[in-house]
């Protein structure tokens, strides 16, 4: 059996043979109080300067309208080779990008940022390497992507997409 995948009508991506069996390397959390955690860990080597769909495929934003709080990028393998890397989104159809959807989460975070075992960067809005989308309001649902400025030869980055839902209207 091979690997079969593809977009059914009802927009949902599927898998069947091998694809079905790769394990995801992502998850959304719930924490105590409004905040919600999606996390994912990333193998930087193989990036290029194309988005791709990272491989957590069950790790998505399925809505609009979540704030993004911030994002922190963790080195758990110290990256070696590469300039940056970047973290986007693509829409659920895995074809349509939003506005500035390359950069929506992490905007070419230096290697010097993520080239130490453990290194963190918390990024919030305004500060450099902070994707377009980080505090605001996400205009559109879907799943991650990565790119990669140079060659990787080595490194692993774990990121953490730190949002909270639109609170409710009160009269």
């Amino acid at each position: 059996m091979g690997n079969y995948n593809w977009i059914n009508d009802d927009g949902l991506f599927l898998q069947y043979g091998t694809d079905k069996a790769i394990p995801t390397t992502g998850g959304d959390y719930r924490n105590p109080g409004e905040y919600r955690d999606v996390e994912f860990t990333l193998d930087l080597v193989g990036l290029t300067t194309t988005a791709v769909v990272i491989p957590a495929l069950e790790t998505t934003f399925a809505d609009a309208g979540v704030f993004i709080e911030q994002v922190e990028v963790v080195a758990d393998n110290a990256a070696v080779g590469g300039t940056s890397v970047s973290i986007g989104l693509i829409g659920m159809d895995r074809s349509t990008k939003p506005s500035n959807g390359d950069t929506a989460f992490v905007s070419a975070l230096p290697i010097a940022n993520i080239n130490v075992d453990g290194e963190k960067n918390i990024l919030t809005a305004g500060v450099s390497g902070a994707g377009n989308y980080v505090g605001t309001t996400l205009p559109s649902g879907g799943y991650f992507t990565a790119l990669a400025a140079g060659t990787f030869t080595d490194g692993t980055i774990r990121v953490r997409v730190k949002y909270r839902g639109v609170p409710p209207i009160t009269h």
